[in-house]
């Protein structure tokens, strides 16, 4: 049986883990739900957290998610002594949603242990919250939409050290692309350290067999489900030129070849909440907080 490791009080202080999670259409092929999801994005959260690290995620409000999910974690597990562990991104198609009403109440939800980074449809952090709905007219075309949740993960990728990415949907995506490829691909060319955890399929084990981090043999042969999509093609094209371009290691994170295919075939959220802190921590102790690069 796998069993936690020791984590120290401040050993993530400083650090900004983006979290990349979705549902994936595996789930249930593979006798998982989307509870086993959200366990393993709660150890890790947690995890984290207890350490001193520092979560980002882009999400929504409305309909409930992941995005409640890590509220919690926050406020229960963060740390007394390290304000602000949780950074949640809105895209401006998502807050264009929520009332005046809804955004202070997510604020108090928070309270000391995160802030709401609300950004325009270029990626901008909007300033000040009264100039939301000037900043939010109507969106005149998909296309508009989906370059505005493309400008937020851009907008991440400038304050996150590390990426930790979790299922995907690999149909009805928004955008060019399956935003946790998109995502990944932002980290490689950053040169930042990415942890696939594969085990509940979709995107992040596309992602995971793309970069031959585990040959999905544990899977079934048509494993992650997906459809014939040329743009999830064009998706992983780009994400080869990002490790071309940047010179990206799967094993600068800190874990070894043999952790990573641990990692990626792993659906027990403990085993995989230790694996990515026990990465996280090793890559601190090796190279201190990375420089970002965006």
């Amino acid at each position: 049986m796998f069993t936690h490791e020791l984590i120290f009080r401040d050993a993530l202080q400083g650090i900004k883990i983006g979290i990349s999670v979705s549902d994936s259409q595996d789930l249930e092929r593979l006798g998982l739900s989307q509870a086993h999801a959200e366990m393993a994005v709660g150890e890790i959260a947690r995890a984290v957290l207890i350490a001193g690290g520092h979560l980002v995620y882009g999400g929504r409000i409305k309909p409930s998610g992941f995005t409640q999910y890590l509220i919690h974690e926050a406020t229960r597990y963060g740390c007394d002594y390290a304000a602000e562990q949780l950074t949640l991104c809105l895209a401006a198609p998502e807050h264009h949603k929520l009332s005046r009403h809804e955004y202070d109440e997510v604020d108090r939800e928070l309270g000391t242990k995160g802030r709401i980074v609300y950004l325009d449809k270029a990626g901008h952090e909007i300033q000040n919250i009264s100039k939301l709905e000037a900043e939010c007219s109507d969106y005149v075309s998909s296309l508009e939409i989906a370059n505005s949740y493309s400008a937020m993960r851009r907008y991440m990728g400038t304050i996150t050290d590390a990426r930790v990415i979790i299922g995907g949907q690999l149909s009805n995506f928004l955008g060019s692309m399956p935003g946790i490829i998109e995502e990944a691909i932002i980290a490689i060319k950053a040169c930042q350290p990415v942890y696939i955890s594969a085990g509940f399929g979709g995107a992040a084990a596309l992602v995971a067999k793309r970069l031959q981090i585990d040959d999905l043999d544990w899977a079934p042969a048509d494993f992650p489900t997906r459809p014939k999509d040329r743009r999830i093609d064009l998706a992983l094209d780009e994400l080869d030129a990002a490790v071309s371009s940047s010179g990206w290691n799967a094993t600068s994170c800190g874990l070894s070849e043999e952790d990573l295919r641990q990692l990626a075939a792993s659906y027990r959220a403990g085993e995989i909440a230790s694996l990515v802190v026990r990465g996280l921590t090793q890559r601190k102790r090796s190279y201190g907080r990375p420089e970002r690069r965006s």
